[in-house]
């Protein structure tokens, strides 16, 4: 009778660590965006070197057409770790985020924490959260 209760304990033990390293949904709550044209460029980073200008090295990615001024957008199999999030309202659709010649964004942007840069783009210690419950829903605010 012990070793069937081990057993059971054990089985247990290994579905709830499985569980809890399983990929799991975020998602993102984008608010504030301005014109109705357009696509949201949305990534996710888990790497301060690369956030938040290597658009390549992010871990997950999407475009989403602009359809209204608040926005969710689903992202699955993100596993448990540490994240930033960039977002730049592409107006244009040239899949690009748009500055002016001395290189201040000239399209709306948000990051996770609502992080924004002095002098350049947001910092990933600023922008950065701890993703770990079966459905985190972060929020990032779009600024012009």
């Amino acid at each position: 009778m012990v070793s069937v209760t081990k057993s059971v304990f054990l089985i247990l033990f290994l579905l709830s660590v499985s569980i809890s390293q399983s990929p799991r949904k975020m998602i993102i709550k984008i608010d504030e965006v301005g014109e109705l044209t357009g696509q949201l460029m949305i990534f996710i980073y888990n790497t301060e070197d690369d956030f938040p200008t290597k658009r390549d090295r992010a871990i997950a990615s999407k475009k989403v057409p602009v359809s209204s001024a608040s926005m969710t957008v689903d992202f699955d199999g993100i596993p448990s770790g540490t994240y930033g999030i960039a977002v730049y309202h592409d107006e244009n659709m040239n899949d690009k985020m748009d500055r002016s010649w001395y290189g201040m964004p000239k399209e709306g942007y948000g990051a996770s924490n609502d992080a924004r840069g002095t002098f350049g783009p947001p910092k990933f210690a600023d922008a950065k959260f701890e993703f770990k419950s079966t459905q985190d829903t972060v929020k990032i605010v779009i600024h012009y």
